[in-house]
Order: structure tokens, then sequence, then C-alpha cells
């Protein structure tokens, strides 16, 4: 007897493996420099090798337009008394510091005790953009990142 695959497993399996990779050889984790600073801030929270959707809303910018676009990979984030950072396969793709304008910009949430959300409006840091930007990290430590942020933000 022949089993069928179940349409879409590949895709699947294949970020599954990306995410194995990205971790085995440090593609997931927090770059050497990025965790010195974040220590000598006092780093209070650090996932390594955690699952990452970036969500595009209705994003407009200068030759590109998103309506509703998803993207997937694998990262990490740090938190200290100063700033967030969250890095994908190495590149940084966000940095909010506590005070100033960029902090007050950001809208956090917990989804399902399991995801950290970060709702951003690009046109804060460049006014040439228009739209939603969802940053979401995937973890069971979740719960007390967010506790961390609220803490720290005051909201």
């Amino acid at each position: 007897m022949r089993v069928k695959p179940i349409p879409g497993s590949d895709g699947l399996r294949a970020v599954l493996l990306k995410g194995k990779a990205s971790s085995l050889f440090g593609l997931a984790g927090l770059p050497r420099r990025a965790a010195e600073v974040l220590e000598s801030e006092g780093l209070l929270f650090l996932e390594e090798g955690v699952r990452i959707t970036v969500v595009y809303h209705l994003f407009k910018a200068s030759g590109r337009y998103f309506r509703n676009k998803r993207e997937t990979g694998w990262g990490s984030l740090g938190i200290s008394r100063s700033r967030m950072v969250g890095y994908a396969f190495r590149k940084k793709l966000l940095h909010i510091p506590f005070e100033g304008p960029e902090s007050q910009a950001v809208k956090f949430s917990l989804v399902d005790r399991r995801v950290l959300v970060m709702a951003v409006d690009p046109s804060v840091a460049d006014p040439g953009r228009e739209g939603r930007i969802e940053v979401r990290y995937h973890t069971r430590r979740a719960p007390e990142a967010y506790g961390l942020i609220r803490e720290l933000t005051g909201r």
C-alpha cells in the first residue's frame, strides 16, 4: 500500500529542516556583539532558536506593496533594561529602546500565552511607508517576555 503525502507537507518539512539547520549552525542565535551590548546594559531575557513570523498588513513603501504578506524564519530576542533587540538569521529585525518615541509607537500583546506580538506603524520611522507590520515570536516563554516589557515600558 502506498501512502500519499499530505498536500503542503513538503513546505512544512522544509521550514522545520531550515530551523534545525539554523540552530545547528548558530544562525538563529543572538550575534556576539549584540549579546555583549545587552549584557553591559543588564540582560534580563534571551531566547534563541525561536520561530518568528513577520506579517505585513496593507504595507506600502517605495516600489513595494503587500496586502497581507507573511514571512517565517528563525531567530532570537533579547531584552535588557534599556532596549529590546530581535534578529532573524543574524539580520537585525527590530531595535526598540524603551526610552523615546519608538517604544510608544509599538503595541505589545500576548496571544494564547505562546506568541509575543509587536505591532508597528512603519510611518513612525519612515514617513514614506504606510500600513502595519507585526513581528511574532512563537515561544513558551512569551508570557515572561511580555511581563518584562510591560514592567519596563510602564504600560
